[in-house]
């Protein structure tokens, strides 16, 4: 893989991360949707002054797109180093359970969620694929119109496009591992 192979890919990896569209990073950074997808393919390389503006309209900078990175073919990553989102008025903390595998096609994370707290009623909807499977606690998982509970052990994957959301309904503590296609960007 080449470079502008590479900075293509990452941005594109990255966009679908953020649930952006091309028609979005369009509006936010004045960069024709066409020459982006472009830019994604490897067809060609972006200028430094469009990448700048991809990079701002995605919330980060030109560096996550050009610096080499010493990836492994392996990730480990001890427990105490794992990358984590908290969302405190919901209770729910993401952690990262893979890093530095370059252009992931998916995410593995462990979503703790605190009891006696509910996710506020919106849903979340992209394209892809999730997995999850409950390590500890009783979950309530909202996908469309329909309810599923989910105990310790339990598992569920479905398509990401219909409206989803997750919940604890438990006294405790929940966990679940969950594996999201596409990537998740913590």
């Amino acid at each position: 893989m080449d470079d502008k192979d590479e900075i293509g890919s990452r941005i594109k990896q990255f966009r679908l991360s953020k649930g952006l569209t091309l028609k979005d990073i369009e509006i936010k950074a004045r960069v024709s949707a066409t020459h982006v997808s472009e830019i994604e393919r490897g067809m060609t390389s972006p200028t430094v002054g469009a990448l700048a503006k991809i990079a701002e309209a995605m919330g980060t900078d030109v560096a996550y797109f050009v610096e080499k990175q010493n990836v492994a073919k392996v990730s480990v990553i001890n427990k105490t180093k794992r990358k984590k989102m908290q969302f405190k008025d919901w209770g729910a903390t993401y952690y990262s359970l893979a890093k530095d595998i370059p252009t992931p096609r998916f995410s593995f994370l462990e979503v703790e969620l605190e009891p006696g707290i509910k996710r506020p009623e919106e849903t979340s909807t992209h394209g892809g694929e999730e997995f999850a499977i409950v390590t500890k606690g009783v979950m309530e998982i909202i996908i469309g119109d329909q309810k599923y509970i989910l105990k310790e052990g339990d598992s569920i994957h479905y398509k990401a496009a219909k409206p989803h959301a997750m919940r604890n309904i438990g006294d405790a503590k929940c966990r679940a591992i969950w594996i999201t296609l596409p990537p998740y960007s913590l």
